[in-house]
């Protein structure tokens, strides 16, 4: 199996604390598919990689349940995928987003915008 990393989307970063947060747009050739929203969390030396799931209710139980949102039939191909995905996005993500320190304005920032105040009507 041969997959491509095409983009890493962050949505969280502070390099103080050594960690980021973001998801992966990952690219399998072999059955030209996109697999989108790969989450991606790493803290210090620590990384997280999980695929795309949703959450539902379980109609009989009543429990929080996860969805993926993509996977193969077979485990063993899940498995070799993830560890791609593990390889190539920590590969991805050093060379293309650390050696970039000082770069952070395709971070959306992580401060509220401050409201709008109101202005009185004023006549003149």
């Amino acid at each position: 199996m041969d997959i491509e990393i095409v983009e890493f989307y962050p949505t969280k970063r502070d390099d103080k604390k050594q960690m980021l947060k973001g998801t992966l747009h990952v690219y399998l050739p072999e059955i030209k598919a996109d697999l989108r929203g790969v989450i991606v969390v790493k803290e210090k030396k620590s990384w997280y990689f999980g695929m795309p799931v949703r959450f539902g209710t379980d109609t009989e139980t009543g429990e929080s349940v996860r969805f993926p949102m993509f996977s193969f039939i077979d485990r063993e191909k899940n498995k070799e995928l993830i560890k791609l995905i593990i390889e190539k996005g920590k590969d991805y993500i050093n060379k293309n987003i650390y050696s970039l320190k000082e770069d952070k304005k395709s971070i959306p920032s992580e401060k509220k915008p401050k409201a709008i105040k109101k202005q009185k009507n004023v006549n003149i």
